[in-house]
Protein backbone atom coordinates (compact mmCIF):
# COMPACT_ATOMS: atom_id res chain seq x y z
CA UNK A 1 0.00 0.00 0.00
CA UNK A 2 1.12 3.21 -1.01
CA UNK A 3 2.79 5.10 2.08
CA UNK A 4 3.33 2.02 4.03
CA UNK A 5 6.78 0.58 5.02
CA UNK A 6 7.34 -2.61 3.33
CA UNK A 7 6.75 -5.58 5.85
CA UNK A 8 10.46 -7.36 5.12
CA UNK A 9 13.11 -7.75 7.55
CA UNK A 10 14.74 -11.00 7.71
CA UNK A 11 16.35 -11.60 11.23
CA UNK A 12 16.13 -15.27 12.27
CA UNK A 13 12.88 -16.68 12.80
CA UNK A 14 12.28 -18.50 16.25
CA UNK A 15 10.63 -21.97 15.95
CA UNK A 16 7.59 -19.83 17.37
CA UNK A 17 7.04 -16.93 16.45
CA UNK A 18 5.12 -14.17 18.53
CA UNK A 19 4.01 -10.58 18.51
CA UNK A 20 2.76 -8.80 21.56
CA UNK A 21 0.87 -5.55 20.73
CA UNK A 22 -0.59 -3.14 23.46
CA UNK A 23 -3.91 -0.92 23.27
CA UNK A 24 -6.58 0.69 24.57
CA UNK A 25 -10.42 -0.36 25.26
CA UNK A 26 -12.16 2.77 25.82
CA UNK A 27 -15.69 4.24 25.13
CA UNK A 28 -18.80 1.76 23.61
CA UNK A 29 -15.79 -0.93 23.28
CA UNK A 30 -15.62 -1.42 27.15
CA UNK A 31 -18.76 -3.34 26.90
CA UNK A 32 -17.58 -5.88 24.56
CA UNK A 33 -16.97 -9.64 26.01
CA UNK A 34 -13.81 -11.88 26.14
CA UNK A 35 -15.15 -13.31 23.21
CA UNK A 36 -16.02 -10.48 20.67
CA UNK A 37 -12.75 -8.28 21.69
CA UNK A 38 -11.01 -11.44 20.48
CA UNK A 39 -13.24 -11.64 17.75
CA UNK A 40 -12.47 -8.25 17.21
CA UNK A 41 -9.03 -7.94 16.89
CA UNK A 42 -8.59 -11.03 14.74
CA UNK A 43 -10.56 -9.47 12.09
CA UNK A 44 -8.60 -6.36 12.49
CA UNK A 45 -5.32 -8.45 12.18
CA UNK A 46 -6.70 -9.79 9.05
CA UNK A 47 -7.55 -6.48 7.32
CA UNK A 48 -3.86 -5.34 8.66
CA UNK A 49 -2.76 -8.38 6.41
CA UNK A 50 -0.43 -9.84 8.87
CA UNK A 51 1.15 -13.24 8.23
CA UNK A 52 -0.79 -14.85 11.06
CA UNK A 53 -0.37 -18.47 12.20
CA UNK A 54 -3.91 -20.09 12.39
CA UNK A 55 -5.16 -23.39 14.50
CA UNK A 56 -5.96 -26.33 12.66
CA UNK A 57 -9.67 -28.02 12.30
CA UNK A 58 -12.62 -27.48 10.47
CA UNK A 59 -12.48 -24.09 11.05
CA UNK A 60 -8.92 -22.43 11.35
CA UNK A 61 -8.65 -19.05 13.47
CA UNK A 62 -6.00 -17.09 13.75
CA UNK A 63 -4.06 -17.84 16.81
CA UNK A 64 -4.24 -14.66 19.40
CA UNK A 65 -4.23 -14.68 23.20
CA UNK A 66 -5.31 -12.05 25.92
CA UNK A 67 -3.24 -12.74 28.71
CA UNK A 68 -5.26 -10.70 31.53
CA UNK A 69 -9.18 -10.20 29.79
CA UNK A 70 -11.12 -7.62 31.00
CA UNK A 71 -14.43 -7.65 32.98
CA UNK A 72 -17.27 -6.62 30.54
CA UNK A 73 -18.21 -2.88 31.32
CA UNK A 74 -14.35 -2.07 32.17
CA UNK A 75 -12.34 0.10 29.89
CA UNK A 76 -8.62 -0.33 29.89
CA UNK A 77 -5.70 1.51 28.55
CA UNK A 78 -2.73 -1.18 28.92
CA UNK A 79 -4.29 -4.63 27.29
CA UNK A 80 -1.99 -6.96 25.24
CA UNK A 81 -2.47 -9.51 23.20
CA UNK A 82 0.09 -12.48 22.15
CA UNK A 83 -0.44 -12.98 18.39
CA UNK A 84 0.87 -16.10 16.88
CA UNK A 85 2.84 -15.40 13.42
CA UNK A 86 3.53 -17.15 10.61
CA UNK A 87 6.54 -15.74 9.64
CA UNK A 88 8.89 -12.48 10.60
CA UNK A 89 8.15 -9.12 9.58
CA UNK A 90 8.76 -5.74 10.51
CA UNK A 91 7.75 -3.92 13.83
CA UNK A 92 7.30 -0.89 12.87
CA UNK A 93 5.37 -2.07 9.60
CA UNK A 94 3.47 -4.23 11.29
CA UNK A 95 2.10 -1.26 13.72
CA UNK A 96 1.89 0.69 10.52
CA UNK A 97 -0.69 -1.75 9.19
CA UNK A 98 -3.05 -2.43 12.36
CA UNK A 99 -3.13 1.20 13.10
CA UNK A 100 -5.49 1.58 10.66
CA UNK A 101 -7.25 -1.29 10.78
CA UNK A 102 -8.63 -0.72 14.62
CA UNK A 103 -11.53 1.00 15.79
CA UNK A 104 -10.99 4.49 16.91
CA UNK A 105 -12.07 3.54 20.33
CA UNK A 106 -9.17 0.88 19.98
CA UNK A 107 -6.03 2.86 19.61
CA UNK A 108 -2.89 1.12 19.20
CA UNK A 109 0.14 1.60 21.66
CA UNK A 110 3.05 -0.87 20.70
CA UNK A 111 4.38 -3.98 18.69
CA UNK A 112 6.86 -5.82 20.00
CA UNK A 113 8.77 -8.83 18.53
CA UNK A 114 9.73 -11.78 19.00
CA UNK A 115 8.29 -12.80 22.24
CA UNK A 116 9.03 -15.06 24.96
CA UNK A 117 7.15 -18.41 24.25
CA UNK A 118 7.03 -18.56 28.26
CA UNK A 119 3.52 -17.64 29.69
CA UNK A 120 2.94 -14.17 31.46
CA UNK A 121 1.24 -13.65 34.73
CA UNK A 122 0.14 -10.21 36.16
CA UNK A 123 1.65 -9.70 39.43
CA UNK A 124 -0.03 -6.52 39.98
CA UNK A 125 -2.64 -4.23 38.33
CA UNK A 126 -4.27 -0.46 38.55
CA UNK A 127 -7.75 0.78 38.25
CA UNK A 128 -9.48 3.57 38.57
CA UNK A 129 -13.16 4.88 38.83
CA UNK A 130 -14.75 7.68 39.32
CA UNK A 131 -17.04 7.92 41.91
CA UNK A 132 -20.54 10.44 42.20
CA UNK A 133 -19.85 13.45 45.01
CA UNK A 134 -22.25 11.59 48.08
CA UNK A 135 -20.34 8.06 47.70
CA UNK A 136 -16.93 9.86 46.97
CA UNK A 137 -17.58 11.58 50.63
CA UNK A 138 -19.38 8.22 52.04
CA UNK A 139 -15.98 6.19 50.66
CA UNK A 140 -13.41 9.10 52.26
CA UNK A 141 -14.39 7.81 55.63
CA UNK A 142 -14.35 4.22 55.05
CA UNK A 143 -10.50 3.68 53.25
CA UNK A 144 -9.02 4.11 56.45
CA UNK A 145 -10.33 1.37 57.95
CA UNK A 146 -10.29 -0.90 55.23
CA UNK A 147 -6.69 -0.44 54.82
CA UNK A 148 -6.28 -1.15 58.74
CA UNK A 149 -8.15 -3.90 58.74
CA UNK A 150 -6.60 -7.47 59.13
CA UNK A 151 -8.85 -9.41 56.39
CA UNK A 152 -11.46 -8.51 54.40
CA UNK A 153 -13.88 -11.38 53.58
CA UNK A 154 -15.89 -11.47 50.37
CA UNK A 155 -18.20 -13.79 49.08
CA UNK A 156 -17.67 -15.04 45.75
CA UNK A 157 -19.58 -17.00 43.40
CA UNK A 158 -17.13 -19.41 40.94
CA UNK A 159 -19.78 -20.88 38.22
CA UNK A 160 -23.42 -21.97 38.91
CA UNK A 161 -23.16 -25.66 39.81
CA UNK A 162 -20.81 -24.24 42.40
CA UNK A 163 -22.46 -22.68 46.31
CA UNK A 164 -20.63 -18.94 47.06
CA UNK A 165 -17.62 -19.05 48.88
CA UNK A 166 -15.91 -16.67 51.21
CA UNK A 167 -12.26 -15.60 50.27
CA UNK A 168 -10.09 -12.89 51.79
CA UNK A 169 -9.04 -9.94 49.74
CA UNK A 170 -7.12 -7.97 52.11
CA UNK A 171 -4.08 -9.43 51.06
CA UNK A 172 -4.59 -8.81 47.58
CA UNK A 173 -4.97 -4.23 48.23
CA UNK A 174 -1.62 -2.69 48.09
CA UNK A 175 -3.00 0.60 47.72
CA UNK A 176 -6.32 2.42 47.97
CA UNK A 177 -6.23 6.56 47.71
CA UNK A 178 -8.89 8.85 47.13
CA UNK A 179 -8.05 12.04 44.66
CA UNK A 180 -11.47 14.18 44.79
CA UNK A 181 -13.91 11.86 43.39
CA UNK A 182 -11.56 9.36 41.79
CA UNK A 183 -11.17 6.13 43.45
CA UNK A 184 -7.41 4.58 42.65
CA UNK A 185 -6.45 0.77 43.67
CA UNK A 186 -3.05 -1.23 42.94
CA UNK A 187 -4.60 -4.91 43.50
CA UNK A 188 -1.81 -7.33 43.60
CA UNK A 189 -1.98 -11.14 42.24
CA UNK A 190 -1.19 -14.13 44.11
CA UNK A 191 -1.44 -17.72 42.57
CA UNK A 192 -3.02 -15.87 39.76
CA UNK A 193 -5.81 -14.93 42.14
CA UNK A 194 -6.70 -11.21 42.86
CA UNK A 195 -9.46 -9.10 44.35
CA UNK A 196 -11.90 -7.36 41.73
CA UNK A 197 -12.43 -3.94 41.52
CA UNK A 198 -16.34 -4.27 42.50
CA UNK A 199 -15.36 -6.32 45.68
CA UNK A 200 -13.12 -2.89 47.31
CA UNK A 201 -16.41 -0.84 46.20
CA UNK A 202 -18.81 -2.72 47.85
CA UNK A 203 -16.37 -3.46 50.50
CA UNK A 204 -16.10 0.74 50.45
CA UNK A 205 -20.26 0.46 51.37
CA UNK A 206 -20.60 1.40 47.79
CA UNK A 207 -23.52 -0.31 45.51
CA UNK A 208 -20.63 -2.00 42.76
CA UNK A 209 -23.33 -1.78 39.97
CA UNK A 210 -23.52 1.63 38.67
CA UNK A 211 -19.59 1.49 38.38
CA UNK A 212 -18.46 -1.15 37.04
CA UNK A 213 -18.82 0.48 33.40
CA UNK A 214 -16.56 3.45 35.08
CA UNK A 215 -13.47 1.24 36.27
CA UNK A 216 -10.58 1.73 34.00
CA UNK A 217 -7.88 -0.40 34.35
CA UNK A 218 -4.47 1.83 34.14
CA UNK A 219 -1.36 -0.50 34.37
CA UNK A 220 -0.53 -4.00 34.82
CA UNK A 221 3.07 -5.06 35.75
CA UNK A 222 4.03 -8.52 34.57
CA UNK A 223 6.13 -11.48 36.12
CA UNK A 224 8.49 -11.36 32.74
CA UNK A 225 9.57 -9.18 30.22
CA UNK A 226 7.78 -10.55 27.35
CA UNK A 227 10.29 -9.46 24.46
CA UNK A 228 13.21 -11.92 23.94
CA UNK A 229 17.01 -10.04 23.62
CA UNK A 230 18.43 -9.32 20.90
CA UNK A 231 15.91 -8.15 18.76
CA UNK A 232 16.46 -5.36 16.52
CA UNK A 233 17.21 -2.18 18.12
CA UNK A 234 14.62 -0.26 16.31
CA UNK A 235 12.15 -2.52 17.85
CA UNK A 236 10.42 -1.78 21.09
CA UNK A 237 12.51 -3.95 23.46
CA UNK A 238 10.30 -4.33 26.82
CA UNK A 239 7.13 -4.37 28.02
CA UNK A 240 6.92 -1.32 31.13
CA UNK A 241 6.04 -3.36 34.16
CA UNK A 242 5.77 -0.17 36.70
CA UNK A 243 9.29 -0.09 37.22
CA UNK A 244 9.12 3.64 38.25
CA UNK A 245 7.01 2.68 40.86
CA UNK A 246 8.82 -0.06 42.24
CA UNK A 247 12.11 2.39 42.62
CA UNK A 248 10.35 4.60 44.19
CA UNK A 249 8.82 2.32 46.89
CA UNK A 250 12.46 1.61 47.33
CA UNK A 251 13.85 5.12 47.77
CA UNK A 252 10.61 6.00 50.03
Amino acid sequence: MVGRPPLSDSPPTPTRLRAAVSYAVRGDLRFLSHHDELRMFRRALIRAEWPLRYSEGFNPIPRLTLPLPRSVGMASECQWALVELSEWRSAPALHDRLAHALPATCPLGRVCLPVTSMAPHPVRAAYAVELEAADAAYARQRIGPLLAAGELPVRRSTTENRPERTIDVRPFVETLVLDGTTVSMRLRFAEQQTARPSEILLALGLAPEPYLHRVRRQQVEWDIELVESGGPATQPERIELAKQEERQRQDD
